[in-house]
């Protein structure tokens, strides 16, 4: 057995970037989605950070086919050159050295977004993982500068913690524009406010065919306008993105009457929902409460600080107040995972299996989240909120099963498409490819969908992969984790050959490791989902998705309270 564990770390160790001929190069290239960047050092990769989708990056050396080598702090990174492309030129202007001898760091607390500030806005390009050190280049005002491989980025001390007791040596640099966490945005209209004339809607247009009323801007009320340039609608800041008011609906104003400035790009990776009809915001700058938008009781709103009993948040440069009795504080969105369903009388050997449930249970279950207006959302929009591209209803919900059985077919399919909503299967592809087609329903089997099956129930169900052929146990370790790399992914390849629009991965058993997220990605998956017990949020790790489950021990008390999307 040693032996066996020696050779398949040796085998690991054959792969990673270290292990080849390095030689130097000039090569820009440009990522074509957010490109994990890990560390070698330890023998294993380690994520260290992203580079944002779109950006461009010097590269140190080129590593041969699969590698491109960059600077990351104090040591090297590595990335995959799958998700790159070489472009002519570089299209930052912040360059800098980092060869610069520097003895200061900063310590990312979470997920930490990195900014280039040359431009009139700050623009992320890359992230910091929580925990990793990295030094500093210069600092200023609430901002600190670090040089990523040969750019210039700048990180908010909100989100990192400084060593102390040493001293930056490296070369002074300018701050971000204005030493604010953002600058102000350029005005494309003299007119810099606007005040509405009736009762004016904030809309956000990012979900696909799914316009979300995020608040009501209430008659006579003023926000800060961003950009006035469409015929119909008036672009508003709201966090980190934009909402949306009609211009038929508002008047542009000069100059503001209101004095509770705030800075929307400064909110918190926090939210609240509203969960009182009263779910107005206030203006307390003159002492009295004045409420000047109403939110939606099904959205989740970013929290720039907390004041006593109340909650901070701003729309359009403008803080608003809610008191704390009003709202409760957001977890994230929920995935579901379910297995196996039988009637009662049917589970034999499977009464108080974990993995299974009655089709009563289930159906109970959906009811409720039918009666409480959920949104059975995709695992693409899951994935779009977990990158901060989308923002979604409070009342969101991920269904999921797994190992893609027959009982999926007899059961759970025909109370979803009552409902109306939609799921996924994660399926392990060997067994569905070889499942007779119009196969009866066995409930003392565990029986495999087949091809026919996955078709006729596309109206209800997306398909992602569990591997082709590696759901199986050795002793207490899955499969998975232990046979050569390079099986691994040709496994998860010969999956995607079935499934070939799957863009997700569920571990088996849950278990997973460091290599197994990058043999997911080099396969060409871009979500892992695990069975961590949680919900998720904006910035949290896409391959690290945490879900819940019921069983035949849940009360619906229980079930209840854990797809709430706050605690209550």
């Amino acid at each position: 057995m040693r032996l066996k564990c020696m050779a398949l770390v040796l085998m690991v160790l054959s792969l990673l970037p270290f292990t080849l001929e390095a030689q130097a190069s000039g090569t820009v290239v440009q990522t074509n989605e957010e490109t994990v960047v890990y560390d070698n050092r330890s023998g294993s990769l380690i994520q260290v950070g992203t580079l944002s989708a779109g950006q461009t990056f010097v590269v140190k050396k080129d590593y041969g086919a699969n590698w491109w080598q960059i600077r990351w702090g104090d040591f090297d990174g590595f990335v995959s050159k799958r998700y790159t492309t070489i472009v002519p030129a570089k299209t930052y202007k912040n360059d800098v050295k980092w060869q610069v001898k520097v003895t200061n760091h900063i310590t990312a607390t979470g997920v930490t977004p990195i900014f280039d500030n040359t431009g009139n806005k700050l623009v992320q390009f890359a992230t910091l993982s929580e925990g990793v050190k990295y030094p500093i280049y210069s600092k200023g005002g609430d901002w600190y500068g670090i040089a990523v491989n040969s750019r210039l980025g700048f990180v908010h001390s909100k989100y990192v913690v400084e060593e102390k007791n040493e001293v930056t040596t490296g070369k002074p640099t300018k701050p971000p524009v204005e030493n604010k966490p953002t600058p102000p945005p350029v005005q494309s209209t003299p007119n810099g406010y606007i005040e509405a004339t009736e009762n004016a809607i904030l809309y956000d247009f990012r979900r696909e065919n799914k316009t979300m009323v995020i608040a009501t801007l209430l008659k006579g009320q003023q926000l800060k306008v961003e950009n006035a340039e469409d015929p119909t609608y008036v672009k508003v800041r709201w966090g980190k993105t934009f909402v949306y008011v009609e211009k038929s609906k508002v008047k542009f104003v000069n100059t503001p009457s209101y004095k509770n400035v705030g800075k929307d790009s400064a909110m918190k990776n926090e939210y609240f929902i509203p969960i009182s009809g009263n779910s107005e915001i206030y203006d307390r700058s003159t002492g009295k409460l004045i409420p000047f938008a109403k939110l939606d009781t099904n959205r989740r709103y970013p929290i720039l600080r907390k004041e006593d009993s109340w909650y901070v948040t701003t729309i359009g440069g403008r803080e608003g107040y809610i008191h704390s009795s009003k709202i409760a504080l957001d977890r994230g969105v929920p995935v579901l995972m379910y297995h196996h369903l039988l009637k009662k009388h049917e589970l034999g050997r499977f009464t108080n299996v974990s993995t299974t449930m009655t089709d009563v249970q289930f159906a109970n279950e959906m009811q409720y989240l039918k009666s409480k207006n959920y949104e059975t959302i995709s695992i693409y929009e899951l994935q779009q909120f977990m990158r901060n591209e989308i923002t979604l209803p409070a009342y969101s919900i991920v269904i999921t099963f797994d190992d893609g059985l027959l009982s999926t077919r007899e059961y759970a399919y025909p109370i979803l498409k009552k409902h109306g909503f939609q799921a996924t299967q994660f399926l392990i592809t060997y067994r569905n490819e070889y499942s007779p087609e119009e196969q009866r329903f066995d409930y003392t089997d565990l029986q495999a969908l087949s091809r026919q099956d996955i078709n006729n129930m596309r109206d209800v169900f997306s398909y992602e992969s569990h591997t082709y052929n590696l759901h199986d146990m050795i002793g207490r370790t899955g499969k998975m984790l232990l046979v050569p790399y390079r099986e691994v992914v040709q496994d998860l390849k010969r999956s995607l050959a079935i499934i070939p629009d799957a863009k997700a991965l569920a571990y088996p058993f849950g278990q997973y490791n460091t290599n197994t997220i990058y043999a997911a990605r080099e396969a060409g998956f871009t979500m892992g989902f695990s069975t961590k017990l949680g919900y998720n949020n904006p910035f949290d790790d896409i391959f690290q998705i945490k879900r819940l489950s019921s069983d035949q021990q849940t009360s619906f008390a229980q079930y209840q309270k854990m797809v709430s999307p706050f605690a209550k």
